[in-house]
């Protein structure tokens, strides 16, 4: 049985630890959890191997306990390369009506626009600060209303490029489907006074939509255009 039928795997990475959680479905604490210490850090690739084993190890453990297999999860990553980048995007229309389709192009466009001059970087979460509509300024997403001028301010939460690509091969190599990547330094901030020692608690928070601002990435294929971003849980 996998793990999806009982309920959802978070790891917390950090430089000298890695965390495994498990929540239950329909609950928002962990039921099982545990912690292993890694040699030097990901960033040390003469030790990459050891860490493949050990992740191997203690998810053999953690199966063990829960009496079923881990083949997906989240990872809630945490690192001194946290950027968090203002980014504005403009567009100018003939009167139309606003709705999803319309800012997610623009977002799209947005992000291609980011890549360009940012090799360095992953964007790993994007919130929407604002919405400037014909001068007129909203927090909210204001659907259906008529518009030709909109600006969105919007903020991408961004690790390193070379880290998130270690971690999805750490987890690869593991036979673990990564589902989405949370930075702990963004999430943290939802907890207020908890604390979330394993860096899953609040990557949970994050991905159970508790930031009505945040809008999703998903990294689609297309035969002729190569990879691309695609809005996806956009305002569900």
């Amino acid at each position: 049985m996998s793990n999806s039928e009982k309920g959802d795997f978070y790891f917390g990475v950090s430089d000298k630890k890695i965390y495994i959680c498990f929540f239950e479905k329909g609950k928002s604490h962990f039921k099982e959890d545990l912690n292993f210490e890694i040699p030097d850090s990901l960033n040390n690739d003469l030790n990459f191997k050891i860490i493949i084993d050990l992740l191997k190890e203690n998810i053999r453990k953690i199966e063990k306990k829960l009496g079923f297999y881990l083949n997906s999860g989240n990872i809630s990553i945490q690192s001194k390369s946290y950027q968090s980048i203002l980014f504005s995007i403009k567009n100018i229309f003939d009167e139309k009506k606003l709705d999803k389709k319309v800012i997610t192009n623009i977002l799209q466009s947005g992000i291609q626009k980011f890549y360009i001059n940012e090799k360095n970087l992953t964007i790993i979460h994007i919130i929407i600060n604002k919405y400037i509509i014909d001068d007129k300024i909203y927090n909210l997403f204001p659907n259906n209303i008529k518009f030709k001028k909109i600006i969105l301010e919007v903020e991408f939460i961004c690790l390193d490029k070379n880290l998130i690509n270690k971690v999805k091969k750490l987890f690869n190599e593991c036979k673990i489907n990564v589902i989405k990547i949370v930075s702990h330094d963004y999430a943290k901030k939802f907890l207020k006074d908890h604390l979330d020692d394993t860096l899953c608690l609040s990557a949970y928070k994050v991905l159970s939509g508790i930031n009505q601002s945040e809008v999703y990435l998903e990294n689609s294929i297309s035969k002729k255009e190569g990879i691309f971003h695609k809005i996806f849980n956009f305002f569900d």
